[in-house]
């Protein structure tokens, strides 16, 4: 016992340090609380207020586009096919974009007219395979200073001919009639 009547006891008194962390939390209380308050206000302030208004808009109406009856690249013999060349002119203020190409059967016969050399070569042999450019369509450029945009367009491979083409159909340039489709 004599040790422990020798040793000095520390007293324990509150410093500055055990003082201040009750002081902090408060503090810290208080910011987190008008941090709320404030984005409360910015949340009322966002969803709160109400207006009204109008305003005018003019839109044009589109022009149809113009198709060349389309022609082939190469000729034609029985079981063949050839490239379709086709130009599309756009009259409208805005690009145009055209996603597929079928035949149109109310022109020529059937889609389909041979040149004046070969009036024997019946329409019947001919074949088109629409054209969708992989999905992707083609963007016809707008017209700019009063001259319509235009586009070339090459569908591959997509005029045949049958191969029971009679003779007559020896040397044919037919031509093609289509219609572009926006959908």
């Amino acid at each position: 016992m004599g040790a422990v009547r020798g040793a000095r006891r520390r007293r324990h008194t509150r410093s500055n340090h055990t003082r201040s962390t009750p002081t902090r939390s408060a503090a810290a209380a208080v910011v987190a609380a008008a941090g709320i308050v404030l984005l409360a206000g910015i949340a009322y302030a966002g969803w709160g207020i109400v207006g009204s208004g109008s305003g005018t808009a003019a839109t044009s109406t589109t022009v149809p586009l113009t198709l060349s009856a389309g022609s082939p690249t190469a000729l034609l013999y029985p079981g063949g096919s050839s490239d379709v060349l086709v130009t599309i002119s756009n009259p409208n203020p805005s690009s145009i974009v055209v996603r597929s190409f079928t035949l149109d059967a109310t022109q020529g016969t059937g889609g389909f007219s041979a040149d004046a050399n070969h009036s024997g070569c019946a329409s019947s042999v001919f074949t088109f395979t629409p054209s969708t450019n992989a999905g992707n369509g083609w963007t016809v450029p707008a017209q700019t200073g009063g001259t319509p945009g235009t586009l070339a367009v090459t569908l591959t491979a997509a005029l045949g001919m049958r191969l029971d083409a009679a003779n007559a159909c020896q040397g044919v340039v037919p031509l093609v009639y289509l219609t572009a489709g926006s959908s």
